[in-house]
């Protein structure tokens, strides 16, 4: 109800595997108000997000990094996505 197939064709042109939930998640990220907490074992969604995100300057931080605050300020001030990857519990 949220996308069609031609989005979805995109997704998976971006990295998106094809099965329902792969699908349902992609949907629920992309028509979410706030911020998304993803939890991504498998590294099959990160691997989507840079690829679908690489157009608008998509940030990649990792939580313990010594710049993150600087990046994170930058990609707000700039209007950018950004990621931060292996967040622990």
């Amino acid at each position: 109800m949220l996308t069609d197939e031609a989005t979805i064709a995109l997704w998976n042109t971006q990295g998106l595997p094809v099965d329902p939930v792969s699908i349902e998640n992609g949907t629920i990220l992309t028509s979410s108000q706030r911020y998304p907490l993803i939890v991504d074992p498998q590294l099959q969604g990160i691997t989507w997000i840079k690829e679908k995100e690489k157009d608008n300057n998509l940030k990649c931080v990792r939580l313990g990094s010594k710049n993150i605050i600087r990046e994170i300020e930058l990609s707000i001030e700039m209007g950018y996505s950004a990621l931060i990857e292996n967040m622990g519990e």
